[in-house]
């Protein structure tokens, strides 16, 4: 029994490798062999990371130094493409590394782990040996895989969630079966369909998720409740965001206590964070090694509070995570992110994190017009991250659209630098009052760069660029794909 198990185990998984390159356009790793619910689970700890490069830059906090910018100057690769928000290059070519030739998007990385690692797992439920607890609970982790990327896939690839229009928006292909040959049908499902997976998945999985799962790169309960009040903040649905955050809140709301532990003279924290750290209640990096941030997000860091009843020595300590850049480079207008040993300090970039839940439950708290219960959420938060900070005389506006800013802005300071400030923007446009044309003056000393014009490039509301064309070989692979557009 045990070697048919074996058997159907390898060939499924190798059917599926092999088969990787018909609807992806990627190519075959080698080959598994898993027969148990723990070695599936095994499956989880080898995403860590992932791939940010087709939207790094498509926002308003990141920056790249002019010579970086000059060297590519009239041929430009994706980093400057997306810097200086160019619509005319073709994103649908894009691969990791910039090169602008056919290779591997987020597109199909996502749709990688989704088919290779989260459907396989719950194809394979009735084979894999184990406990029923363990099998229950692997199949949950692949569930919440699943709904995290279609998040991201719905939140990148077509637009955002409009309760008016969703039924009929074009998504993405939702695929549910681990065979890469076989085409979703349709070709891609609405957006309110694609949601409703998402929502299907994380329901079904929440009553087998550990409280503990056994590595940060799993989902636990806390995190699958946060990803749940996530998808209900992107559709505006924010009494069903507040309960679920409520959720992940009970669970867990320690925080990394940022004041006590970052030291401005090393531009690090004094003891190691890693990736296990308590405030991480999902970890995924980014696997950009790091990033400027610009003048404006600098700028943010360096207000402070003054304007919410702080003292002008109450100051931000996430500023003490970057380093001013050497003197001799005259255009940088930035601070270099401190690229950390991940045995001392690991960015939960792409993952989520308790003081997210804490800025949800703010911003949704803010948006019903209950400034004190805004303020309940915020307590352990600004505490965290504001040197001499007094919550006694803390004041938040007492108007729902300057509240909402306030708790947005602060939402931009913590969640920087990986995947959130580009999907806020989509969201926060759809709403007159929180709308933002960003615009970047580059270079920012043309004395140091003459072959480059100074000029402002901007990024509008309704920018093509918020939503990404699906990669070439997708549609060539699968004629019936069309890529989403606003119209």
């Amino acid at each position: 029994m045990k070697s048919k198990h074996i058997i159907l185990s390898t060939l499924t998984i190798l059917g599926l490798f092999t088969s990787c390159n018909k609807w992806l356009d990627l190519q075959p790793k080698g080959k598994i062999l898993l027969t148990s619910a723990e070695e599936y689970g095994m499956l989880f700890d080898n995403i860590t990371s992932y791939g940010i490069s087709d939207i790094a830059y498509l926002n308003d906090e990141g920056w790249v130094n002019a010579q970086t910018v000059a060297s590519v100057w009239g041929a430009p690769n994706l980093t400057t493409a997306n810097f200086l928000y160019l619509t005319g290059y073709d994103r649908s070519l894009n691969a990791d590394g910039n090169s602008g030739t056919n290779g591997t998007t987020m597109y199909q990385t996502l749709y990688q782990r989704i088919a290779r690692v989260a459907n396989t797992i719950i194809y394979e439920k009735d084979d894999m040996s184990g406990t029923e607890a363990e099998k229950a609970t692997v199949i949950a982790e692949s569930k919440m895989l699943r709904a995290y990327a279609y998040f991201l896939l719905i939140n990148i690839y077509a637009k955002p969630y409009d309760k008016a229009t969703a039924a009929n928006d074009g998504g993405v292909p939702l695929k549910l079966d681990p065979y890469i040959e076989t085409q979703p049908e349709p070709a891609k499902s609405t957006v309110a369909e694609v949601y409703q997976q998402i929502e299907k998945d994380i329901d079904e999985a929440i009553p087998d998720l550990n409280a503990n799962a056994k590595t940060p790169y799993r989902f636990n309960r806390a995190a699958a409740y946060a990803l749940k009040a996530k998808v209900y903040l992107f559709k505006k649905e924010y009494d069903a965001c507040i309960a679920a955050a409520l959720q992940s809140y009970q669970l867990n709301h320690q925080v990394y206590d940022l004041v006590n532990l970052v030291s401005a003279s090393t531009n690090r924290p004094s003891t190691p964070l890693y990736a296990t750290g308590e405030e991480n209640l999902f970890f995924a990096a980014s696997t950009i090694s790091y990033i400027y941030i610009g003048q404006e997000l600098i700028d943010l860091y360096k207000t402070g509070l003054q304007a919410n009843g702080q003292s002008g020595n109450v100051s931000d300590v996430r500023l003490n995570l970057y380093k001013q850049p050497a003197a001799t480079i005259k255009d940088y207008k930035s601070m270099l992110a401190w690229v950390p040993n991940s045995k001392e300090y690991a960015p939960n970039t792409v993952g989520i994190t308790t003081t997210e839940v804490m800025l949800m439950l703010a911003e949704c708290y803010a948006r019903k017009g209950q400034y004190e219960l805004a303020k309940e959420y915020l307590k352990p938060y600004l505490t965290s991250r504001y040197k001499n900070y007094d919550h006694s005389s803390f004041s938040l506006p007492n108007n729902v659209e300057d509240a909402v800013i306030f708790v947005t802005g602060e939402r931009r300071k913590e969640l920087n630098r990986g995947i959130n400030r580009f999907l806020d923007l989509r969201r926060l446009n759809t709403e007159s009052a929180y709308q933002k044309t960003i615009s970047r003056l580059f270079p920012a000393d043309p004395v140091a760069t003459p072959n480059v014009p100074q000029q402002n490039f901007t990024l509008p509301v309704r920018s093509p660029l918020y939503i990404l064309p699906f990669p070439s070989k997708a549609i060539e692979n699968d004629p019936r794909l069309t890529s989403n557009t606003w119209n």
